[in-house]
Order: C-alpha cells, then sequence, then structure tokens
C-alpha cells in the first residue's frame, strides 16, 4: 500500500476538523434558546437525590429509575446537547392548514412542542414521590423539591430522605363466616404473589386481588369482584415488619356468592358496530351442538365457530374457558372484533348464565401492492413490485388463502466491468392455511389457549442472471405451527419438497463450474426432500398474571430465541439402500434425477436491554452449520447454503460477499466478476451484532453499532477458494468486523433505516483501521456502505 504523503494527513486533518467545527456550530444553533421569550426557561428534568439516615438501602437505582415514571412533565429530548425536535417546532413557524403538509409533519410530526420550566409543579410531584414510597414499603421516607434556574436552562432536584423498607412478617388469608369461598381461597395460597419476607409492595397485592378474583371465578362466581377483598396492614408490630391480613367485604351481595350455570349460548357470526343491534340479531337460526347459530350471509360453516367456543351448556360458568373462547374466535384469522355478552337468565331466583357472542369478520378479500426502489450495498439498483391477494374465508371454514407475486429486476454497476451485470426476478407463491391440526395420525395437543394450524404451500421462483445462468425452484410444502404458550411456538413441516433446475447457463458460466467442482455440486438440477423444524421464544410476551405484574415493574430484559433445524434426503437414502444395495458407488436417484442429502441447522439469540425509556442496548448472536452427504465432493444446494454480509447483517461490508475463511473474491481479477455476482456462500456461519439505539427526536431514532462475523467451508476447496475451511484454532483470526452509524425513521407501523458503516477488519487482510482516512475520497469511495432497509434488522 504507498506511503501518504504529509500533503494527504494535512487534508485529512483539516477535513476532520471542517467537519468538527461544522458539526459543533450546528449543534449549538439547534438548542431552541434564542426562541424563548424574556423569563422563560428550559425544563432540562428532574434530578433525585437519596439520603439514608439508617445507612445503606438496596434498589436505589431501580428506585430512581420508578420514581421518574412519576414525575411530569418529561423534558424534551436531547441529542449530544442540542433540541433537534423543539429548534424544528419553532423553524416551522405556523402551519396555514390544519392537517397535512411540510409544516404540520415538521412541527407536529418531527418537531417537539418546548417544556418549560412554568409546566412544572414540584411541591405536587413531591407529594406524589412521597406517596409512592409508602407504596412500596418506604414508611417514614420523605421528599422535598427545590427549582434550580441559571439562564435559559432550568430543573428540579427532589430530596429523598430514604428510610429502610418494611417487609412482610406474615399474611392472613380471609376465613368466611358461611365458608362460601374459604376452600378455594385456601387452595390459592400455594400460588400467592405474596410471601413473607417479602418487601411490603401495594402493586403486588392489588394483583394478588386480581389473580384471586380470575380463580374465584373459574368455580362459578361470575360476579365476583376484586374489589370485595380488602388488605389490612399492620405496621406497628415492630423491627420494620408489617402483618398482613386480607379479608372479605362484610356485605358482599347475594348474586356473588352464587355458582352459575351456563344456559343458553347465542351465536352471532356477522355483526357489525354500526348496524342497529336488533335487526342483526335477527336472522336463520341454526342449532347446533347446543349453540344457537343465528346467521343471515352464511359466511362461515357453523360447526367452524361452535367446535373453537370452550363454553359449554350445562357447564359451570369458568374465567378459563371464557378468556379461550375469546382466543380461539380470534386466532381463527377471519374475525376483527370478539364480544361476549353474559346475562341472567329471565328466571326467577335462577343462576344460569346466558351468552351472547358477537362476531365482527374481517374483510374476506383485500389485494396489497408494494413498490420498492431497491439499492443495495452490493451495487445492485432496480425496481421491485410485489401483490399479495389474501381471502380469509377460502372455503367457508375460516381457511386462510393467499396468493404472492413478486418480481424484481436488478442492474449491478461496478467500477471493475465495463458492462452492467443484470439480474431479474419472479416468483409465485400460494399458501393455504387451516385453524385447525389436518393429520392421518391423531395428534395430542395440550395447549388450550391457542389453535393449532395446518399450513400447504406450493410455489415457483425464478431466477434469471443474464448473461450467466437461471434458476428454476419448484416448492411444495405440508406442515404444521402451534403456540406452547404465547411466548413459545412451534413450526414442523413434514413434507418439503424442492426440485432444481439450472439452464440457460453461458459459456463463461460454464468454464467456470468446470473448474469448480464444489461449486457446480450447488449448481446441479437436484430434488430436495426435506423435513424440517423451528422453534421460537419471545420473553416480550408473556400471559400470567405473575409475570405480567414482574414485567411491568422491572422490563428491562428481554429475550428472542429461534432455532431451525433442516434435515434431507437421508431417510430416502437409507430405504433406497435397504431395498438397492449398490456395490459400484453410483449414486441414488429419484425420478432419475439427483438428491439432496444434508443436515443443517442454525439458532438466532438476541437479547435486549432497556437502559431506560430512550435508550436500548440490542445483541444478537447466529451460529449456523450444514453438513451434506456424499463423499469429499458432496455440498449443499446452493439455496441452503450460508451468506453474510449486507443491511440485516455485517453492514460494512456488500450483501453475501464476506469469505469463506479468508478468501476474499476480489482479490482474485481473472474470477471476481462473475463470483461476485454469484455470492459467497458457505456451511458454517456465525455472527455477532451489537447496537446502541437511542430516541433524537420523536419518530426519528439513532443507533452505533458493531458487526462481526464469517462463513466457511466444512471441506476444503484449496484450487478454487483457498483459505475457505473452517479451522477450530483460526476461525477467530478470520471474523471480517465492521462499524458504523444509523438513522431510523420510526413510524411504528414503518420503519425506514439508514446505515452507514465502513470495516475495521478483513479476513484476508487484518484490522485495517491504521488505514482509515475519512478525508479521502479513495478510501471513503472503496470503503463506507451505505444501507437503505425497511424495519431494524434484528
Amino acid at each position: 500500500m504507498p506511503k501518504r504523503t504529509d500533503t494527504t494527513c494535512v487534508h485529512r486533518k483539516l477535513f476532520v476538523i471542517s467537519i468538527m467545527v461544522f458539526t459543533a456550530l450546528l449543534l449549538a444553533s439547534c438548542t431552541g434558546t434564542k426562541y424563548l421569550k424574556e423569563g422563560e426557561a428550559f425544563y432540562n428534568g428532574a434530578v433525585i437525590n437519596f439520603e439514608t439516615p439508617q445507612g445503606r438501602v438496596g434498589r436505589k437505582r431501580i428506585l430512581e429509575s420508578e420514581l421518574q415514571t412519576y414525575i411530569n412533565p418529561k423534558p424534551n429530548g436531547k441529542f449530544l446537547g442540542s433540541r433537534p425536535g423543539v429548534w424544528l417546532y419553532y423553524i416551522a413557524g405556523t402551519p396555514k392548514k390544519k392537517k397535512g403538509g411540510l409544516r404540520n409533519f415538521l412541527k407536529y410530526k418531527l418537531g417537539d412542542t418546548p417544556v418549560l420550566m412554568s409546566e412544572t409543579t414540584p411541591e405536587r410531584t413531591a407529594t406524589t414521590l412521597q406517596g409512592q414510597l409508602q407504596n412500596e414499603g418506604y414508611f417514614r421516607s420523605t421528599v422535598k423539591s427545590k427549582v434550580v434556574t441559571k439562564g435559559k436552562n432550568g430543573k428540579v432536584i427532589y430530596d429523598v430522605t430514604l428510610y429502610r423498607p418494611y417487609r412482610l412478617r406474615s399474611i392472613q388469608y380471609p376465613q368466611p363466616k358461611d365458608s362460601v369461598y374459604a376452600a378455594i381461597i385456601e387452595s390459592l395460597k400455594q400460588e400467592s404473589l405474596l410471601d413473607t419476607g417479602r418487601r411490603y409492595d401495594l402493586e403486588r397485592m392489588q394483583a394478588e386481588q386480581v389473580r384471586i378474583e380470575e380463580e374465584v371465578e373459574n368455580y362459578g362466581f361470575y360476579y365476583f369482584d376484586d374489589k370485595y377483598l380488602v388488605f389490612e396492614a399492620d405496621s406497628t408490630v415492630g423491627r420494620r415488619k408489617v402483618d398482613l391480613t386480607l379479608k372479605l367485604e362484610d356485605n358482599i351481595p347475594d348474586r356473588a356468592r352464587r355458582i352459575y350455570r351456563l344456559d343458553k349460548i347465542n351465536v352471532y357470526p356477522d355483526y357489525t358496530l354500526s348496524m342497529d343491534s336488533t335487526v342483526q340479531t335477527q336472522g336463520d337460526t341454526t342449532f347446533i351442538n347446543n349453540y344457537y347459530y343465528i346467521d343471515k350471509k352464511h359466511f362461515f360453516r357453523p360447526e367452524i365457530v361452535t367446535d373453537v367456543i370452550n363454553l359449554k351448556k350445562g357447564k359451570i360458568y369458568s374465567r378459563e374457558a371464557h378468556d379461550f373462547t375469546l382466543s380461539h374466535l380470534m386466532g381463527l384469522g377471519a374475525f376483527k372484533f370478539v364480544n361476549i355478552k353474559f346475562s341472567e337468565s329471565p328466571r326467577k331466583d335462577s343462576t344460569l348464565l346466558d351468552a351472547d357472542i358477537y362476531l365482527t369478520p374481517l374483510k374476506k378479500k383485500s389485494l396489497r401492492a408494494e413498490v420498492q426502489a431497491v439499492s443495495k450495498s452490493n451495487n445492485f439498483v432496480g425496481p421491485g413490485v410485489a401483490f399479495t391477494f389474501t381471502n380469509r374465508n377460502f372455503l367457508r371454514g375460516a381457511e386462510l388463502f393467499q396468493l404472492k407475486v413478486n418480481t424484481s429486476y436488478e442492474v449491478q454497476i461496478s467500477r471493475q466491468t465495463s458492462g452492467a451485470l443484470n439480474s431479474f426476478e419472479m416468483g409465485i407463491e400460494s399458501s393455504l392455511t387451516v385453524p385447525r391440526f389436518i393429520s392421518p395420525i391423531h395428534i395430542d395437543y395440550n395447549s388450550k389457549r391457542y389453535l393449532p394450524k395446518t399450513q400447504f404451500k406450493l410455489g415457483y421462483n425464478f431466477q434469471n442472471r443474464l448473461s450467466y445462468f437461471r434458476i428454476n425452484s419448484f416448492n411444495a410444502g405440508y406442515g404444521y405451527n402451534w403456540k406452547e404458550s404465547i411466548s413459545k411456538s412451534h413450526e414442523l413441516f413434514p413434507v418439503d419438497i424442492t426440485f432444481l433446475k439450472i439452464d440457460k447457463r453461458s459459456q463463461v458460466f460454464e468454464d467456470l463450474l468446470d473448474e469448480n467442482p464444489v461449486l457446480a455440486g450447488s449448481f446441479e438440477d437436484q430434488f430436495i426432500l426435506g423435513t424440517r423444524y423451528s422453534y421460537t421464544l419471545n420473553t416480550q410476551l408473556s400471559e400470567n398474571i405473575s409475570q405480567r405484574y414482574e414485567e411491568r415493574k422491572y422490563r428491562k430484559h428481554n429475550f428472542y430465541f429461534n432455532g431451525n433445524i433442516d434435515v434431507a434426503g437421508n431417510l430416502l437414502n437409507a430405504v433406497q439402500r435397504a431395498v438397492d444395495k449398490r456395490e459400484d458407488g453410483e449414486p441414488y436417484q429419484i425420478f432419475h434425477l439427483p438428491y439432496s442429502r444434508y443436515v443443517r441447522g442454525d439458532v438466532d439469540g438476541r437479547y435486549y436491554w432497556a437502559l431506560d425509556e430512550h435508550n436500548k442496548l440490542a445483541t444478537r448472536i447466529v451460529i449456523g452449520v450444514g453438513y451434506a452427504f456424499g463423499g469429499s465432493s458432496a455440498t449443499m444446494p446452493y439455496i441452503k447454503q450460508f451468506a453474510i454480509g449486507g443491511s440485516n447483517s455485517i453492514r460494512a461490508f456488500p450483501a453475501r460477499s464476506i469469505g469463506p475463511g479468508t478468501y476474499d473474491v476480489l482479490a482474485n481479477p481473472g474470477d471476481s466478476i462473475t463470483l461476485r455476482f454469484i455470492d459467497q456462500r458457505g456451511d458454517i456461519k456465525l455472527e455477532g451484532n451489537v447496537e446502541y439505539r437511542f430516541d433524537i427526536i420523536k419518530s426519528l431514532k439513532g443507533a452505533f453499532f458493531v458487526d462481526a462475523g464469517n462463513i466457511w467451508l466444512m471441506r476444503a476447496d484449496e484450487e478454487n477458494r483457498p483459505g475457505g475451511k473452517f479451522e477450530r484454532n483460526k476461525f477467530l483470526n478470520q471474523l471480517a468486523v465492521g462499524t458504523g452509524a444509523g438513522l431510523r425513521f420510526d413510524f411504528s407501523f414503518f420503519v425506514l433505516r439508514l446505515d452507514v458503516a465502513f470495516p475495521l477488519r478483513r479476513p484476508a487482510e487484518g484490522w485495517v483501521t491504521k488505514d482509515i482516512d475519512f478525508g479521502s475520497p479513495s478510501w471513503r469511495g472503496d470503503n463506507i456502505v451505505f444501507n437503505i432497509a425497511i424495519g431494524y434488522p434484528f
């Protein structure tokens, strides 16, 4: 590499200094203070100071975070000391239109209404904070406030005198005189959210009341309410202890003491909120499975709806059955709203409940079109169009039918080739999802809350890389997906068949395959007769009261895990070997064509740490391994191999351009154009990402990130891809590493992401940090990669 001259170094320093000065001036102008009137000052937030007369008190950091949630208003967001949201609010001026227009967008969508010191209420807030401390068991603690203003900025300081918390010494459950609830509540003690030694916590006590209400309702007490449960706390027992007693109200209504059974159940499958309910409850009535199915439009087969209802005539009312019915009906995927209304039977002194189930259908058919202008970091640009037709009640059984058609045209423009490299792709996929298991054998499904689904898929994909090759891919699949709980889901496709046919190979591409047998094995016509399974865990979702309570208070840490295993051809090969033992080593075929034999697995683990309301640390690790059976030249199909790099992977490198190992496609001038066009793929993948995400203004968020990873080969290919084989003692020194920053326009329903990245380490060269030169146009052109994408990378 040529040495830099002194002039180059001076230019680089001047460039960096100019950028720093420009940024400083820009940020200084964005503080917004010049727009304030005389006597006004920005509110910069609250500071909470703790004084502990009794010595060390734990949980101060958690307690400070909790108390901050009770302090209002919230200050304007800052970015490097500036207030860009407030600045946009002021420079937008007064919009001429009430809705729409650029001024409205700048002022109210991107802009941030200034928060001033005059809007704060320190004394009232101090009282609120003190009350919250009492609720959390920090009795005798006090809070005092003071206002500090300096120039155009101010803050409120809350001085907390914090005493050690009181803890539960004993917990007494009710002993009702009439013993209506005695046995039930006694049985609920084992699952209590409260236990001795735990800190006094009013919110936890309220969660316990709600839990008991739900459990009591499961025994048929439909009118029971948690307001009939009252906690009495005795904090005078000494040594910062509390005796807690749960009592029942004296005047509980008679109907709350009765056990109710279900009587008449009416189902209205075409209810709409806008029409008169009297008119909608009239129609053809079908009596099926003890349900009155009242329908005028006959959109659904009655048994499809009634079979998933857990509420049964003659059974004791159960809150669990009520909730499961709602979950099942929504799980059909055909209804926008589901509502169940209960009323006492008109019979005198009756303990019977009538139920009316109102179902509002979704629009049966819809067509969605997407137009994309694609610009990729591997120099591909081009338009894309996708259409999706959806029928949510395909055969009147709440089946979801989807037909997806997508086309895209891409052209790769590179300084390394005199002509453009073109790619055209088209795909069509149809899927039918049925909200129940369809299987030749009985499947024992234990989850009562969620409906299982059976899915049938049929698809075709056509990819034409002009002047090189054309891939035709046919796919058919049959499988199931189901939920073990709200946070755990499974997918199993026992049948997943793909047929690959490669034609229109150019002479240049044929010559490349002749020189590279491993690559040739990836591009041969073949069947993939596979079975695949996937498991997903997402802790951001929870379903029981204990989890909901904990996450509501301390939901800072969340995990995501997805594991997949894909097996193809091995069972068929074993059967063929048993039936037809060959001694000549000739490979087995099906329909006179070879089929793939491999096993492939990958895991994707993510950890999200919410530092506070506006800052989050997101991390991800991806590990994938695939092994092809059939001798030293065997390789997995091209579409099943791993690739790395791009806008959702290592963002400092072009898409699918890294590896395998230390092999660098661009370091081989004779092959770089063709091979780069094909993409680099391997049998082993390792990738790690760390991203710090922060708010800038309302819908605009920022991020800093570091990505690392690579792919490797299971078997050496020194002739064509030297350095590509995985070696246990070398792979860490072969990782590609990149870093960068990004902006995200997050509108909740839509996220547009722009990431700018550059490499820190190249697998073939090692660390390249010493070569970083932002002032050099040549360095920027060769190293800085722009990624435009939809959604977050992970």
